[in-house]
């Protein structure tokens, strides 16, 4: 099951790669390319901090076609675990949008997580199906699976587990470039740890041209907790600047 694993993610992993720059082939005029460069005082992500109460720069770049289809990579600095070894989280991710109404949309992708420079002696990669119904650029209600989730957790290390994600997220306009920014998601650990959590996060953002700031305060339960120990985001403010090109 061990070698089977790493060729299997090296597989993904191509897939998405060859997805990224399949979707470049046509000409500049049939899509459209973006990105961002992000600093956060600390990379929280499902109610877990990915940094360790610690600072983290960003970047992103990814490439839409008008037919609908997108691909990407996201890269971030991680130490989700106390052991002193900062590495780079690397995803990349493809997938198709359409529109359902001229106020509703659908998205699906496929997502692989991948760790660099990670001196951990147990893999951590896993990949991620999500399935997205949207409201006009306020709502997003995403179910998320995870086939072969990998993690570590005070009860041990478990690998190749299958887990579900259900979020729902929103950005509303309040008072000019002033809005609110929140969200609320479950994850259901089941087959990994026997529990599943609740977490979330509620605040406010500002945008000017290309410039997004959002100060945003995170909460989950307590199954957080015993489960991450410090690197529960429960009680935690954060603050980034984002800058899209």
């Amino acid at each position: 099951m061990s070698s089977r694993r790493p060729a299997r993610a090296r597989l993904e992993a191509m897939f998405c790669i060859v997805a990224l720059l399949g979707s470049s082939l046509p000409s500049r005029a049939d899509g459209q390319w973006g990105g961002t460069v992000v600093a956060t005082t600390d990379y929280v992500f499902r109610g877990v901090s990915q940094t360790y109460d610690s600072g983290a720069l960003q970047a992103s770049v990814d490439y839409q076609s008008t037919s609908g289809w997108f691909a990407g990579s996201w890269v971030s600095n991680v130490d989700p675990y106390p052991f002193g070894s900062v590495s780079a989280e690397l995803n990349l991710y493809t997938g198709f949008g359409w529109s359902l109404s001229p106020d509703f949309s659908a998205r699906a992708s496929y997502t692989r997580y991948l760790y660099l420079w990670d001196s951990r002696p147990r893999p951590y990669d896993y990949g991620e199906l999500a399935v997205t119904l949207g409201f006009e650029d306020r709502l997003a209600a995403t179910v998320s699976y995870q086939p072969d989730s990998t993690r570590y957790a005070t009860p041990g290390y478990v690998r190749d587990r299958p887990a579900w994600g259900y979020e729902l997220t929103g950005r509303w306009p309040l008072w000019r470039q002033v809005g609110f920014v929140g969200g609320v998601g479950y994850y259901d650990l089941t087959r990994l740890y026997g529990v599943g959590y609740w977490s979330g996060s509620a605040g406010f953002s500002y945008t000017r041209g290309r410039l997004d700031a959002q100060v945003t305060r995170y909460f989950s339960d307590a199954t957080v907790r015993r489960l991450f120990d410090e690197a529960s985001a429960d009680g935690r403010w954060v603050a980034s600047v984002a800058y899209r090109f």
